[in-house]
């Protein structure tokens, strides 16, 4: 059995790297007693994965934990245990308990959800402005890095919907993109790329991660919520 804890990374703690997050929520699932299932070996440690490692400073809707239960426990047990053992910045929305032979969340990825608020009204302007022309490209070359290398990549086949809209006066880009293993998409790479054809610098934005996706009969839909 595996228990899949859909939560919130909310502003407080978007600066908590993937590493201070395991240490978070391995503190709390002890707290919790919930009965976790630990690897075997001569130092085990909790059989727990996130769907995906969400970048320090950016702050998530619904991340997604999976953790593997030594032991049956029922939904309404988690949920309780969970919600009383993490700090308020980080609120469990819900969980749902699946077969051990249920792929594993990262494996069903393929898509994310991002929402862009542009600090600075005139760039937003022209980044809204660019964004027909920008989807009407064939291809979109962009500079994508990695810890190895360097190269061209075309992600417009990446980016799945981009839309601008105003939100308290301020300018808001949506966006949801790929996100597997060969073709991930960045939301930093993206908005370089627009701003780039928008002829602007990039500007100051605040970015929020607002969903995952995987994709069932060919559409996609909340990662949480495979069939």
């Amino acid at each position: 059995m595996r228990l899949l804890i859909e939560f919130e990374k909310t502003e407080r703690v978007r600066h908590l790297g993937l590493l201070d997050m395991q240490r978070t929520m391995q503190r709390a699932l002890r707290r919790s007693h919930l009965p976790v299932s630990y690897s075997k070996g001569f130092n085990p440690h909790m059989n727990m994965s996130f769907a995906s490692a969400l970048s320090s400073g950016i702050p998530g809707d619904s991340e997604i934990l999976d953790v593997a239960m030594a032991e049956p426990v029922t939904e309404a047990e988690a949920l309780s245990a969970l919600q009383a053992a993490l700090p308020a910045a980080l609120p469990v929305i819900r969980v749902r308990l699946v077969d051990d032979r249920f792929k594993k969340m990262g494996a069903l990825l393929e898509a994310a959800s991002y929402r862009f608020t542009i600090h600075d009204a005139e760039a937003g302007a022209a980044l809204k402005a660019a964004i027909p022309a920008f989807l009407a490209q064939r291809e979109i070359m962009a500079l994508r890095k990695s810890k190895s290398a360097e190269r061209m990549v075309d992600i417009r086949p990446m980016i799945f919907e981009l839309a601008g809209e105003t939100d308290n006066g301020l300018p808001v880009l949506q966006a949801t993109v790929s996100f597997t293993e060969p073709a991930t998409l960045k939301p930093t790479l993206l908005l370089e790329a627009l701003s780039g054809f928008a002829g602007i610098p990039v500007p100051s934005v605040f970015i929020r991660r607002t969903g995952l996706f995987g994709r069932c009969n060919g559409q996609l839909c909340p990662l949480f919520d495979m069939p």
